[in-house]
């Protein structure tokens, strides 16, 4: 394990498994000491692990990651929080689900296929797509999450910039800058924080399931924050950029499927059980939100077309 100082305190550590290391037969602490998630007691959860790893067999390629911070971009906490089933945000849209009550977060997971984007005509000079799976940040003032950014210049039809990143709020975004993810691509992203509420450290794991290429990095909160572990999140995100909103890019629809989270006391939250989040600028919606199933969250874009 190789250990790394980034901005506010933040440490990261990455993992070098071998090459012939297999997840299939791994024991739980063989897991963690290689960079891999632990699945957690519910039997669907490891399931659910042994169908990720058996269909990447014969193609899976552990990356060992390579980060540069980018403090042009930061993924914040929602802009608004509402009372309602039906959330309203400038920057955020998709699904929220809420820990029991004393009760917290420690696990969440998702798959999705990376959007291509376009630019809207609206003469903005850059529109950009953050999504991504995450814990907090909805009635706290962190986010612990991860993603892809695609990004488009004015104008554009074919993304100008996409890659995976991470962050923990309110540091700026991390990316990977040697894992290839293009439009088209299947993820997979699970984020645990093992002692849930209180929390200060953190693993992020990362797969491209259509290339096999797989990456995973250890690190801490940023200086005096902690995982409050009330919420869990899948949301296509228009981010902070230079200090202001961003203009969200045109990225067609994305769905995000196995919406998992799981809290410390042991108990699994479904994505499509909670609530919904359209995005809105001024007082027009561009992308919903949509509850399909307890574990498909749609996101679609229906602000301004190319």
């Amino acid at each position: 394990m190789k250990t790394q100082q980034l901005e506010n305190g933040v440490k990261v550590f990455t993992f070098s498994p071998s090459q012939n290391f297999d997840p299939l037969t791994a024991s739980d602490s063989e897991l963690a000491k290689n960079g891999f998630p632990v699945p957690p007691a519910d039997p669907r959860h490891r399931e659910r692990f042994n169908k990720v790893f058996t269909q990447l067999k014969g193609k899976f390629r552990y990356i060992e990651p390579a980060f540069r911070v980018n403090p042009r971009i930061q993924h914040r906490p929602r802009s608004k929080r509402d009372a309602n089933s039906t959330e309203s945000s400038t920057n955020w849209s998709g699904a929220v689900v809420y820990a029991p009550p004393g009760d917290s977060f420690k696990w969440v997971q998702g798959d999705w296929v990376v959007p291509d984007v376009a630019a809207p005509p609206d003469n903005q000079p850059q529109y950009f797509c953050a999504s991504w799976i995450g814990i907090d940040g909805d009635g706290s003032g962190d986010v612990f999450q991860a993603g892809v950014e695609s990004d488009v210049n004015s104008g554009g039809t074919t993304a100008a910039s996409i890659y995976p990143w991470w962050e923990w709020f309110p540091i700026s975004e991390v990316q990977i800058t040697n894992l290839q993810v293009n439009a088209g691509d299947m993820v997979t992203m699970v984020l645990c924080s093992e002692k849930g509420a209180g929390s200060t450290t953190g693993t992020v794991f990362f797969s491209n399931r259509t290339t096999g290429e797989s990456t995973s990095v250890g690190l801490t909160a940023p200086s005096g924050t902690t995982l409050v572990g009330n919420s869990a999140e899948w949301i296509v995100e228009a981010p902070t950029v230079d200090g202001g909103q961003s203009a969200l890019a045109d990225y067609g629809e994305v769905f995000f499927s196995v919406c998992d989270a799981y809290t410390v006391g042991g108990v699994t939250v479904d994505g499509g059980t909670g609530n919904n989040i359209n995005m809105t600028a001024g007082s027009a919606t561009v992308s919903d939100g949509i509850l399909i199933t307890p574990a498909v969250v749609q996101c679609e874009y229906v602000g301004a077309l190319p």
